[in-house]
């Protein structure tokens, strides 16, 4: 396949210049196939979670039980450059996920391989994971509600330990799941409040690749989505107390990839960036919601301070590594801009993306 011989080539040569990779899909009239957004990283605070106080059943009178202070962050890519999380609404059908890295700092040549899964395999350095705590595994209060759990198999409730059962890659459009690291905060220490099941994410420079489709939901209003969040957000309520917040104010950061609006054309899916920068988007243009496989990657790049989001004719998931110079020309091919810089802070508009207004509670 392309991405493997044109990887093989790059590294034994040791090119450092960028390469033009041939796997990528146009965007063509009425259709977005890729947006990149510019100046990401900035200097400013948001509210990181410290503590939740869970409150006693049946109700929550505590106030405040979510318990926040204001931390400072910069430079490029920040708050991206944190840990992340990918986070499926279904009604989706999910063939394959990776993730790649600089093996060293965010200049290093080569990105490698760090986590995969394919449909029906046990997975790689990647753990399943739901909004589900409190039986099985994680925790819940009447304040704080579900913490993180293991999903099983088929992403509609909790199970004990990671990956106890192998996913089929179904996702029903009532179920959401996301995707950590297999490192714990148990074993190694994570950045803000984490409760019940609690992983890392990935940090840094990073590469998602996923191919999906979104098949037609049962019920209008169930629509399908993806998007990153900062992994602290998962790790304290992704529905409640978190650092992310609500609206144009994107606190510690959300990209939302290919997201469908519930109320809106069911065929065609926008991206939408928040942070303590502000917000900004695909405006008037969409991706079609893809109705059969179809392959995306989401680029976060602290080097030229960027995100891009490109559909991809094919990947090759068996590839270990991958060039620097290659992740120079998906950055560099044509894309819809969305400058982050300078941008005003757009107000709620529904900015909102459909997965917060929805389960807002």
């Amino acid at each position: 396949m392309f991405t493997l011989s044109l990887v093989a080539a790059s590294l034994f040569l040791g090119a450092t210049a960028q390469v033009t990779p041939s796997n990528i899909v146009p965007s063509s009239s009425g259709s977005l196939a890729a947006i990149k957004y510019t100046n990401v990283g900035g200097s400013g605070t948001y509210s990181q979670v410290t503590d939740m106080i869970p409150g006693t059943f049946p109700s929550c009178t505590i106030n405040p039980s979510c318990i926040t202070q204001e931390v400072s962050v910069s430079g490029n890519l920040a708050p991206f450059d944190d840990e992340l999380t990918m986070v499926y609404r279904g009604p989706a059908n999910i063939y394959n996920i990776a993730v790649y890295q600089p093996t060293s700092n965010s200049s290093s040549s080569t990105w490698a391989q760090t986590s995969s899964w394919t449909a029906g395999q046990p997975p790689t350095n990647l753990v399943f994971m739901a909004n589900m705590g409190g039986g099985a595994s994680g925790n819940w209060s009447i304040c704080g509600g579900s913490s993180q759990a293991y999903a099983n198999g088929a992403w509609n409730a909790a199970v004990a330990t990671p990956n106890e059962e192998v996913a089929s890659g179904y996702l029903d459009e009532t179920h959401q799941i996301n995707i950590m690291t297999a490192t714990t905060c148990e074993e190694s220490p994570c950045t803000g409040y984490s409760w019940g099941t609690a992983n890392h994410g990935w940090k840094g420079s990073k590469m998602f690749v996923f191919t999906l489709d979104m098949p037609a939901s049962d019920n209008a209003a169930d629509v399908p989505a993806v998007w990153v969040l900062n992994a602290q957000v998962v790790r304290a309520a992704q529905y409640g107390c978190n650092c992310r917040g609500m609206g144009g104010n994107g606190g510690c950061g959300e990209l939302d990839i290919l997201e469908v609006l519930s109320g809106s054309s069911p065929n065609q899916a926008i991206s939408e960036l928040y942070s303590f920068m502000g917000a900004t988007g695909s405006g008037g243009e969409s991706f079609a919601r893809p109705s059969s496989a179809s392959t995306y990657t989401a680029i976060f790049d602290i080097d030229t301070d960027s995100i891009a989001i490109q559909q991809l004719t094919e990947w090759d998931y068996s590839t270990p590594s991958i060039t620097r110079s290659l992740i120079e020309g998906y950055l560099a091919a044509p894309k819809t801009l969305a400058s982050v810089s300078g941008n005003s802070r757009r107000s709620a508009r529904n900015l909102m993306g459909a997965h917060r207004r929805r389960h807002e509670h």
